[in-house]
């Protein structure tokens, strides 16, 4: 479940609130060392933000790399599956699946790129499970409900999250 858009930009704006605070707090600590170390520390502490970032953007880049290759090779791998989803094989019509597990968290769309330089654009229909883990169910063209599922594939949670599935 997401939060509303309001609620988010709140927390984000709280969150930057308080980064600037802590900076401005290490800014007057490095002063009272010495005034030249804040401009070693400061950038310091600024690229360790910017690399974590960029590993945040790069890490929801590539959660979606092997659903595509699920879908370019057609697989339905369903001793994968959590047991409620194992029921779903290519002959499946993605209203079957509605119908049995409710509307999807999430509905967006990939894109496959061939060899050609041609890239097919499809639906995924995002299942959210516990731990950051998700069930991603792919139907055929023209992504209708009577059409029938060519892949699916389960993203596992994210192993360096610092939850893990055994707690």
């Amino acid at each position: 479940m997401t939060a509303s858009p309001t609620l988010q930009r709140a927390v984000g704006i709280a969150m930057l609130v308080t980064v600037a605070a802590l900076y401005w707090l290490i800014a007057k600590a490095c002063d009272l060392v010495s005034p030249h170390l804040k401009w070693f520390v400061i950038p310091a502490m600024l690229a360790v933000a910017l690399l974590i970032f960029a590993g945040s953007f790069v890490r929801d880049v590539r959660k979606y790399v092997h659903a595509v290759r699920a879908y370019a090779l057609r697989d339905i791998d369903t001793t994968v599956l959590p047991s409620t989803f194992r029921f779903i094989t290519h002959d499946t019509t993605l209203q079957e699946v509605i119908d049995r597990l409710g509307p999807a968290s999430r509905v967006f769309e990939l894109a496959l790129r061939h060899r050609d330089g041609d890239a097919e654009h499809f639906k995924a229909h995002e299942y959210d499970l516990p731990y950051n883990a998700a069930v991603i169910i792919m139907p055929q063209r023209p992504f209708e409900p009577e059409d029938k599922i060519r892949a699916v594939y389960m993203r596992n949670a994210p192993a360096h999250d610092w939850l893990s599935v055994d707690s």
